[in-house]
């Protein structure tokens, strides 16, 4: 009697699935210890690359999380990071990648204002950000909200932001004209 066996092979495939996030990622300039990770696979090994705006890994090569330190040289860079996975079975998978947008904000230096000197608008870059601070209205400042004394403005984009102190002086008060 003559036996049949079916072999059935199933073949599959460990692929590296990227996690949930927007591409490109922003990070300030000069932020330090930014986190990084794929979704783990018991017996691979990972491999990571980090190029562009200074980036520098600090921790976790081999593993399917890292830690990077930014630089401060701002601006978008495709593929600043990409990790390959290698399964138990030394089979590679193809490169994950992630453009990376480094922001640096700035904010003008303004003042020193009197009480009564008109509102100023502050001119934060890059646009559509948002000011934080006493004496903040809208887009401007004015020195009359403010009060005297040293306010400390914040303008924030994309989770960055830049604080400055703007002075606010008292004007003088002079008396009355006399005559001698």
């Amino acid at each position: 009697m003559k036996r049949i066996i079916t072999i059935l092979l199933v073949s599959m495939s460990l692929c590296i699935q990227a996690q949930t996030i927007t591409n490109p990622d922003t990070v300030c300039v000069n932020a330090t210890a930014e986190q990084y990770f794929v979704t783990n696979t018991v017996g691979s090994t990972y491999t990571w690359n980090v190029v562009g705006g200074g980036g520098i890994l600090t921790g976790g090569q081999g593993t399917n999380a890292i830690t990077i330190d930014w630089g401060g040289i701002p601006g978008l860079y495709p593929n600043a990071v990409s990790v390959t996975e290698s399964s138990s079975s030394n089979c590679l998978g193809n490169p994950v990648n992630l453009d990376v947008y480094v922001l640096q904000l700035t904010l003008p230096t303004l003042g020193p204002f009197c009480v009564g000197d008109p509102s100023t608008t502050l001119g934060g870059s890059p646009l559509s950000g948002t000011y934080s601070g006493t004496g903040i209205v809208g887009n401007d400042f004015d020195p009359a909200t403010a009060g005297v004394g040293i306010h400390a403005i914040t303008y924030s984009l994309g989770g960055c932001s830049i604080t400055t102190n703007i002075t606010v002086n008292n004007a003088p008060v002079t008396g009355p004209i006399q005559h001698y």
